[in-house]
């Protein structure tokens, strides 16, 4: 059996990672948020790591700790991690 529209795990990442950027962009304050970039390079402060991770938690009910922020080279590779503990939930 086959379906009209069948399951696309990328595309779900992409919203999820183009979700996580807006979030750590309005905390940041930065309208221009280099996906590339280190935490620590745009001014994130411990406060503000956990403040990403409470509202990642509770708009998109993916459970990260700011230990990912602080341990990631990148906030892409923050993002694409918590992508895939959404996706393996």
């Amino acid at each position: 059996m086959t379906n009209d529209l069948p399951d696309d795990p990328t595309c779900a990442q992409d919203d999820t990672k183009r979700a996580m950027k807006e979030i750590i962009s309005a905390i940041l304050e930065v309208s221009e948020l280099p996906i590339s970039s280190n935490f620590y390079d745009l001014g994130g402060t411990s406060l503000q790591a956990m403040r990403i991770c409470a509202r990642i938690n509770k708009e998109l009910g993916i459970q990260v700790s700011p230990d990912g922020l602080f341990e990631s080279d990148t906030l892409e590779g923050f993002c694409a991690e918590a992508a895939e503990v959404q996706r393996d939930a």
